[in-house]
């Protein structure tokens, strides 16, 4: 199956606008209900979000490949760290309100 560059590059801005409507609209409900904003899911959330806005810049500018393999990768592997995390936290939190 083939994607044209044009098409990739259109659904990245589709992409990070739904991530930064989401991620605002998270932040205002924290607000509202006096919920702590940064977490770990917030983290992940921002890193996923500066992932695709570099991918975006990149169809702009002409990046090094290196540095942009090295920025997405790296990027890309701390959000999947993130979501190990947040698995586990919730695999633990389920056993405990089960042995409770």
């Amino acid at each position: 199956m083939y994607f044209s560059p044009e098409f990739l590059q259109n659904t990245l801005y589709i992409v990070a606008a739904i991530l930064i409507l989401f991620i605002l609209i998270v932040i205002g409900y924290k607000i509202k209900h006096n919920i702590k904003i940064w977490d770990k899911s917030f983290t992940l959330a921002l890193i996923v979000l500066a992932n695709t806005l570099y991918s975006i810049l990149s169809g702009f500018f002409d990046m090094p490949y290196e540095l942009s393999s090295i920025i997405t990768g790296g990027l890309s592997l701390v959000a999947f760290g993130y979501i190990v995390v947040i698995v586990w936290e919730l695999h633990k939190q389920k056993k405990s309100i089960k042995s409770k």
